[in-house]
């Protein structure tokens, strides 16, 4: 809705692919893999998910300093 942030990318083996920064207007759509959000200034936007959402299963989380320099 607005904003600016980056979204990291990251393959099947948590390997860092690529970065793309989004801002107000842009939209993304995520099907699999690895991926990382930091919002670079303050941002509101609306996340749309398939459920139920089961956090001990849904999600593997990467240690700080896995994703770009």
């Amino acid at each position: 809705k607005r904003g600016r942030m980056r979204v990291d990318f990251y393959a099947e083996d948590r390997r860092y692919l690529e970065s793309v920064e989004l801002v107000t207007g842009d939209w993304i759509v995520l099907l699999g893999h690895g991926h990382g959000l930091e919002m670079l200034e303050p941002t509101v936007l609306i996340e749309v998910k398939n459920g139920p959402y089961a956090e001990e299963n849904d999600k593997v989380r990467f240690e700080p300093g896995d994703g770009p320099a």
